[in-house]
C-alpha cells in the first residue's frame, strides 16, 4: 500500500533529524533506521496502531515508534502519515464543538 507524508509530519520529522543530528549523530541514525522500519510495517501491517479516545477523528490511529506518537489515517489506496510528536510534548488541543452534528 503507498505511504504518504503530510507535510506537517515531514516538517516534524525534518526538525527532529537536524536536532538529533547536531546532539547526537548517532541518535539521528536511529531515529531516521527507526522511521524507515515504521513505514516498512505500515505499508505491510496498516492496522498495527491503535484508534485513541486522545484522537477524536474516526478513523485516525496512533502507533509508537521508540519515544515517538506516529498518527495516521488509513484510506482505500494510501495511508497518510499525519503528524509525528515525541511522547513527552504536550499533545495539540482540539477544538471540538459539542453541538455540530459530525454525521452530516
Amino acid at each position: 500500500m503507498k505511504l504518504v507524508v503530510s507535510p506537517l509530519a515531514r516538517d516534524y520529522i525534518r526538525s527532529e533529524a537536524a536536532y538529533l543530528r547536531k546532539r547526537s549523530p548517532q541518535a539521528a541514525t536511529h531515529f531516521r533506521d527507526d522511521l524507515a522500519r515504521l513505514r516498512q510495517n505500515l505499508a505491510q501491517f496498516p492496522r498495527i496502531g491503535h484508534e485513541t479516545e486522545e484522537l477524536p477523528l474516526p478513523g485516525v490511529r496512533r502507533v509508537v515508534m521508540g519515544a515517538y506518537l506516529v498518527d495516521y489515517e488509513i484510506r482505500p489506496d494510501e495511508i497518510i502519515i499525519l503528524k509525528v510528536r515525541h511522547g513527552q510534548q504536550t499533545p495539540p488541543s482540539i477544538d471540538i464543538e459539542d453541538d455540530f452534528d459530525y454525521e452530516e
